[in-house]
């Protein structure tokens, strides 16, 4: 009688557990059903004439796959120049932010100073600073620096925006390897700057990779302050030249060939969350549960 009592209360309690993941099984995959739906949309329409696409139903399959609608995109549209721009300033962001990033988490997770806490708690303000509010002074600093329209300027934007993410996990990651190993560099004779950079630094890769994922994704993606920030075309990036392509009138309503500049953003982002995704889960949550 006791047992049956107790597999009955085991089954009842593991009636809600089963429904509550149920809930969200179902719901990560309607948005992952969702998400990958929009990805085929847009590049069956990549792939159809302009009059196919518009006179036909939306869901209908390209007749013929028109790879020189991303010939026509890469040249004629200026999609490769904007590709460029959005490499140059995301890859030299993204490096410039991480090193940032790495030499402040370093002295707040590893050397005692009564401040570090406060100067953590300043960088996690950061992440609650809505972007709205910091335009309008980083606007007024880049004009008063002569940065205005320039690479040089997004690319310094950039790489302070994902500074107090970035610091915060580098600290929790940092804080997970032994003190040991600071004391063993001290008994031979080497420095704190030493100590971080052959000793500290080579063992932060996963927390290394991770951030500078986010930071590149971030970067790759970023839109608003490109458009406050960039008026000359050459400088342009990806989304924003994009944009301007949607509003000229050569290309307003020439949709496949902006279909086919949004594949081209697209894949790069693919490729390297699907090659590097491990690296982010592991990074993130080692230096999360840490900090």
């Amino acid at each position: 009688m006791t047992t049956s009592s107790t597999r009955r209360t085991k089954r009842e309690a593991r009636a809600p557990f089963r429904r509550y993941h149920l809930f969200f099984y179902l719901l990560l995959g309607s948005i992952a059903f969702s998400t990958i739906s929009a990805f085929v949309w847009v590049f069956n329409a990549s792939m159809k004439s302009n009059r196919e696409f518009i006179g036909t139903p939306p869901w209908s399959a390209a007749d013929t796959w028109r790879w020189e609608n991303y010939a026509n995109a890469w040249n004629n549209a200026n999609v490769g120049a904007f590709f460029g721009n959005s490499i140059l300033v995301s890859v030299t962001a993204t490096v410039l932010g991480v090193a940032l990033s790495a030499f402040a988490a370093y002295p707040i997770a590893r050397i005692p100073f009564r401040v570090n806490n406060l100067v953590l708690s300043l960088f996690l303000a950061g992440l609650m600073v809505p972007w709205m509010v910091t335009f309008i002074p980083l606007y007024l600093t880049l004009q008063e620096l002569g940065l205005l329209d320039s690479r040089t300027g997004l690319i310094l934007v950039y790489a302070t925006y994902n500074l107090p993410l970035n610091v915060f996990v580098l600290v929790g990651f940092m804080k997970t390897l032994p003190y040991e190993l600071e004391e063993a560099a001290a008994v031979d004779g080497a420095g704190p700057t030493r100590t971080f950079v052959q000793i500290i630094l080579p063992l932060l890769g996963p927390a290394l990779a991770s951030v500078s994922i986010i930071s590149f994704l971030n970067n790759w993606n970023e839109f608003f302050y490109a458009l406050v920030f960039i008026h000359s075309p050459e400088y342009m990036t990806l989304p924003l030249g994009l944009f301007q392509l949607g509003q000229s009138a050569d290309y307003g309503t020439n949709w496949v060939t902006l279909f086919a500049g949004m594949m081209v953003t697209v894949v790069p982002v693919l490729i390297v969350f699907a090659l590097l995704q491990d690296h982010v889960t592991k990074g993130l949550t080692t230096g999360a549960l840490k900090g």
